[in-house]
């Protein structure tokens, strides 16, 4: 896998990955790094019918970075609510933590079409929950 550096904030790095091509995300999505990742994936889908976004690094992630990454794939509501990115493609999600799938699954986001989850690329990962707290504390 090659990586070429796209954000890096120091709270959230972002890495071009061209096998397979796409995106490797690690640290924190949350209002702060919202506009890099916005624009990491906006530079990277043009053109493209597919995206491959790892997300095994990142241990926070809020529901308008989650939505974000679920817009990539063009989806019709995301479209009329001023979040989508142009045209339909397949975005492919990698090492996703399993937080970040139960939420998905909880607001319905994983049956968004064009969305797929790598079945044998869930991680348990010790990140922070949606939410705010950290997974195993009080929140």
């Amino acid at each position: 896998m090659t990586s070429c550096p796209v954000y890096d904030d120091g709270v959230l790095r972002i890495t071009s990955t061209s096998h397979p091509p796409g995106l490797a995300i690690e640290g924190e999505i949350d209002e702060s790094t919202y506009p890099g990742l916005v624009q990491a994936l906006q530079d990277s889908i043009s053109g493209r019918a597919e995206l491959h976004l790892s997300l095994a690094g990142v241990s926070y992630c809020d529901l308008a970075g989650l939505r974000a990454i679920v817009c990539a794939t063009g989806a019709d509501d995301c479209e009329t609510s001023g979040n989508g990115y142009g045209d339909s493609r397949r975005v492919i999600l990698h090492e996703v933590p399993a937080q970040i799938v139960t939420v998905l699954q909880i607001v319905g986001w994983d049956s968004t079409p064009g969305l797929a989850l790598d079945p044998g690329g869930i991680s348990p990962g010790p990140g922070r929950l949606p939410g705010g707290g950290r997974q195993g504390s009080a929140v």
